[in-house]
């Protein structure tokens, strides 16, 4: 199939009076790289539920992000409406499907008259309409490690397990991050590559906790005490700084130290001795520190995955779905199509 891009533009109504909403003109697609991001404003009352939950540099380094997302059935589309309304610089819808009669059961984007259809090119136009600052685009051609280097994210639904070998091994040479996702029914799979050396700023998602002190000690394990009412709700392993703290002033803002928990009211904080002595007050607050992961390639990962746990009623389900999923993989591969329901 020739490969095909096109850009999503907005264009008015040629009719002034009454007013009309704006409509969509395709036009050829021009490389967005060429659009330099110096700095990047963000439209805070459009997004400001996003703001209060991610942060600016977060935001900022979405708003920065190419995207392709492979596969426009339905699990492809809800992604993309999601990714498109989260506010990202580009989507890249990319399909070499045309359209089906049993697309219309789950992608709400197509309908009748886009039978036959390219399903990238046949739902492209609805979504651009979502976020008028988010470049949407579609895309026909074949994956190669030339275009997917235009993308900080690919994800991919709807492939083949060798297409996602494929790809998996290029975005991981080239620092792409990579996000291969797939339902069958009930049942769904996704699988995450990030690279190496992948920094997470806040491992939990929840507020750093603090608590009230009511006394320090001056020993080699520097022993924090919090008051009665106050548990800490600190973990081996955090980090903490001090504020208001009387007495022992050199704890007040002082660089995040690890702690080790001794009770819900105790913990210690490492060498107190040099410190002046404790008099009253202060409040011990956690300080979220950055972690670096290391991801594995898709091929690695298949021969000893590594679960993700969300239901521990269900631990041993984990490996019959995953062995479920490559039978589905093998079988589709062999017979070039998915096996019936009750086909033994």
């Amino acid at each position: 199939m020739a490969s095909k891009k096109r850009k999503i533009e907005e264009v008015e109504d040629a009719d002034e009076s009454p007013p009309k909403k704006k409509t969509l003109k395709v036009d050829d697609h021009k490389s967005m790289e060429a659009n330099g991001v110096a700095h990047v404003e963000i439209d805070e009352g459009l997004y400001s539920r996003q703001l209060y939950v991610l942060g600016h540099d977060a935001m900022r380094q979405m708003a920065t992000c190419n995207v392709l997302i492979s596969g426009v059935g339905g699990l492809g589309v809800e992604v993309a409406k999601n990714v498109i309304l989260s506010g990202v610089r580009s989507v890249t819808l990319h399909d070499q499907d045309v359209c089906a009669y049993s697309d219309l059961s789950s992608q709400f984007y197509l309908a009748e008259s886009d039978i036959g259809k390219n399903r990238a090119q046949a739902c492209a136009r609805k979504l651009a309409e979502l976020n008028d600052y988010v470049q949407t685009s579609f895309y026909d051609g074949p994956l190669t490690i030339e275009y997917l280097k235009k993308f900080q994210v690919v994800v991919l639904t709807c492939s083949t397990q060798e297409e996602q070998l494929r790809v998996s091994d290029l975005a991981h040479a080239s620092g792409i991050a990579l996000i291969v996702a797939d339902t069958k029914g009930l049942f769904g799979q996704i699988f995450c590559d990030f690279g190496e050396n992948f920094k997470v700023v806040d491992q939990t998602g929840e507020n750093p906790v603090s608590a009230m002190i009511a006394s320090i000690s001056q020993d080699t394990e520097g022993i924090v005490t919090c008051i009665d009412d106050s548990r800490h709700g600190l973990e081996d392993g955090d980090y903490v700084t001090f504020s208001e703290v009387q007495g022992m002033e050199e704890l007040n803002g002082c660089p995040p130290r690890k702690i080790k928990v001794l009770g819900p009211y105790t913990l210690s904080i490492g060498d107190t001795t040099k410190y002046s002595k404790y008099i009253r007050g202060g409040v011990i607050s956690q300080v979220k520190m950055p972690k670096i992961l290391n991801f594995l390639p898709m091929r690695k990962s298949l021969l000893s995955p590594e679960y993700l746990i969300t239901d521990f009623a269900k631990m041993d389900n984990l490996a019959t779905t995953h062995l479920a999923f490559a039978t589905l993989h093998h079988y589709k591969a062999k017979k070039q199509c998915l096996p019936k329901p009750w086909n033994e």
